[in-house]
């Protein structure tokens, strides 16, 4: 039995409470505010409304070693472990911050998580909430993940017609939810006097990046020597009686032959370039303009 797989394939998304204690969330908190008040990361501040706060911080590795040691945290690698097949292929391939300020955080408009990313393929995004969001949840719509990919003017007929049948789910600090990256979701303007941050993880294995994305292969084996990195350098000497997953040797076989990529090691490798550009007419990608 595998219940997180078969709620996941069932409903689209997962919440999964108390996966982090209060102590890890503190640090993550104080890492990621340490980030918004160095202005040397500007560039990597998105800002979107007039008031012009940031709401999203992007390539979170290079900005703290504590989010790379947080990337092979013992609940992430039990989330990952059963999810994820093969357990010898996987590559962590987003890691942005949502920032969502006190009284005038910005809503997110419904839609799926497209932009770059798999459409044939099994996505999950694994999101880490650092404040809780009990006043300003995120709304899923179960099982919207089994109408495939859909386009904004899907979306928005979806979300017209069905609006009643979205869930909100209220997590707290520590907790993390889990969603199929075609399960349609939005979350309101954040009008509560404390902030939000959550930080969301993409995992996909090797496979599926090299049959069904856009980046090439060196793309990939950067990525995957910052997992096998933090593996080593995390796991491996803090093995725990109990431990969801400690045989790193089994996620990592291929660890000697990504040593090249570690010195130095790229801790912010772009998901675009000169060839991959964010498709702004693409109907799949939720945030251009019609």
């Amino acid at each position: 039995m595998n219940p997180l797989k078969e709620e996941l394939e069932q409903n689209g998304f997962c919440h999964i409470p108390n996966a982090f204690s209060q102590l890890e969330i503190r640090r993550l908190v104080e890492a990621t505010q340490k980030t918004l008040d160095n202005p040397d990361f500007e560039y990597d501040f998105l800002k979107i409304n007039k008031d012009q706060h940031i709401h999203k911080i992007r390539y979170m590795f290079e900005k703290d070693p504590i989010f790379t040691e947080t990337l092979v945290h013992e609940s992430i690698l039990s989330i990952l472990t059963r999810l994820i097949s093969p357990k010898s292929s996987i590559v962590p391939t987003w890691e942005d911050m949502l920032i969502k300020v006190p009284f005038k955080g910005i809503p997110v408009t419904v839609h799926q998580d497209l932009a770059l990313q798999s459409i044939g393929s099994d996505v999950f995004s694994v999101g880490i909430y650092l404040h809780d969001s009990l006043l300003n949840p995120v709304y899923y719509l179960p099982e919207s993940h089994k109408k495939g990919a859909l386009t904004r003017t899907e979306i928005y007929q979806i979300y017209k017609d069905d609006k009643d049948k979205f869930v909100s789910v209220k997590a707290r600090a520590g907790d993390i939810v889990v969603h199929n990256v075609k399960t349609v979701h939005f979350s309101g303007e954040n009008t509560s006097p404390d902030p939000r941050y959550t930080w969301y993880l993409e995992f996909r294995t090797i496979e599926q990046l090299l049959k069904d994305s856009p980046w090439d292969r060196t793309w990939i084996t950067q990525r995957r020597a910052i997992w096998a990195f933090a593996l080593k350098k995390y796991r491996v000497t803090q093995k725990k009686k109990n431990a969801s997953y400690d045989d790193i040797d089994e996620l990592v076989p291929d660890y000697e032959a990504l040593k090249p990529y570690m010195n130095p090691l790229a801790l912010r490798i772009s998901h675009t370039n000169e060839t991959i550009q964010y498709d702004m007419k693409s109907p799949y990608n939720h945030f251009s303009d019609e």
